[in-house]
């Protein structure tokens, strides 16, 4: 069973006939395209940002993609998508992200020599009211005066209470199978591995652990980095406690190797223990987050950091894939119950390397993007055409 990976905003804002997605006849149509030609089992459908409290920001003359292709639907796809994926044979996971809570507008100068995606994200943003309300629970560095807006420190009991509630909120009342959380951020790459994650709970916690004070002099980096990824693992066991009393199942994305890597940083991330422990149903390995998964834009080009101890854009610390997965992950999951996927969409289709992965003891299926599979025009040319309107046109709210 392979995955079809639907980023629902990029459909509707720059897809092209029945690969846009915006009517039910050509969602329907292409459910079948993708169990059939993909062999996809599921699909993770990505909402809409719509669908969360937050602020969207635009530029003078410009507006925001997802927020102008949302305003011209007539359908509810929380309700609609479901039935038609278990119609045509497929599970419906609802895809979330968990690091990826947006960020303010920046002023002109700013956006001159930093920006998110010169084509589509530099003259527009969107942030969520969590982190609006919130900022204290934004992630810090160790002088506390800088944040790396749109993640979350998840040392705050109360800011993983307020995702588990938002999404059961989200869950509760459809037919989706599952949550699918991925890792995989959006937000401005950190400058080095180690720069982010020094917020007041982790400073009290590892006082009272080590004797460390983080914020001043000497300290044991890796026990940091360690701790860190405990309150990731406390998050997953607190959600998936609240899942099963709705009978949901969880999936969990990831970058491949035993830190989340860019553009957060070195906190530990401890999937063999979920996958022991038997937290996550879908385990899906290889994410990147510094490239678009449907156009493979690079994101913040200008920003890659260093000092990372795992690296997947570059390979440090990390073996090949494929005796990653033969030697690390097939063991771990095998005599589990979490299904271990491979996600493809950062590589060019190739039947052959397709293959060897789908022969791997261990690994369920692949992970493709719908959207690389719906819009050959869009893909040949290397743009998308009605990006080009969704970036210059009319101000906005």
């Amino acid at each position: 069973m392979n995955i079809a990976s639907v980023s629902w905003g990029d459909h509707l804002a720059f897809g092209e006939g029945d690969g846009r997605l915006d009517t039910l006849e050509a969602l329907s149509r292409r459910l079948r395209v993708w169990r059939e030609e993909l062999r996809a089992g599921a699909l993770h459908w990505r909402m809409l940002r719509t669908r969360l409290e937050g602020r969207f920001f635009a530029a003078r003359g410009y507006r925001h993609p997802t927020l102008a292709a949302a305003r011209s639907l007539t359908w509810n796809d929380f309700e609609l998508v479901p039935a038609l994926a278990h119609e045509a044979g497929l599970e419906a996971w609802l895809y979330v992200s968990l690091f990826d809570e947006g960020w303010p507008l920046a002023p002109p100068r700013v956006r001159a020599v930093s920006h998110h995606n010169a084509m589509h994200g530099q003259h527009v943003a969107w942030q969520s009211d969590l982190t609006r309300l919130h900022p204290e629970w934004i992630t810090t560095d160790r002088t506390g005066r800088l944040r790396q807006h749109g993640v979350v420190s998840l040392a705050y009991r109360e800011a993983r209470q307020a995702f588990i509630d938002r999404w059961d909120a989200l869950v509760a009342p459809t037919r989706f199978d599952g949550l699918f959380v991925c890792l995989r951020s959006q937000s401005r790459p950190a400058d080095h591995g180690d720069q982010f994650g020094f917020n007041a709970p982790v400073r009290a916690d590892c006082l009272a652990r080590y004797g460390d004070d983080i914020a001043s002099g000497e300290f044991g980096v890796q026990a940091w980095r360690d701790l860190l990824g405990e309150y990731l693992t406390t998050f997953l066991v607190e959600l998936r406690d609240a899942l099963g009393r709705r009978g949901r199942r969880l999936g969990v994305g990831v970058a491949r190797g035993d830190v989340l890597g860019p553009p957060l940083g070195n906190m530990t991330l401890p999937w063999r223990e979920w996958v022991r422990r038997g937290l996550v149903d879908q385990l899906v390995v290889d994410q990147n987050s510094c490239r678009c998964p449907s156009m493979w834009h690079e994101l913040w080009p200008m920003h890659r950091g260093t000092g990372y101890v795992q690296n997947y854009l570059d390979g440090t610390g990390l073996p090949p894939l494929v005796e990653h997965l033969r030697t690390a992950y097939a063991p771990a999951v095998d005599g589990t119950g979490a299904e271990l996927f491979v996600a493809r969409q950062w590589g060019d289709r190739s039947e052959t390397q397709e293959r060897e992965l789908q022969a791997l003891e261990g690994v369920a299926g692949l992970v493709f993007s719908s959207f690389r599979h719906d819009n050959p025009n869009a893909i040949a040319r290397g743009d998308w055409r009605a990006g080009r309107l969704a970036t210059k046109s009319t101000k906005t709210d």
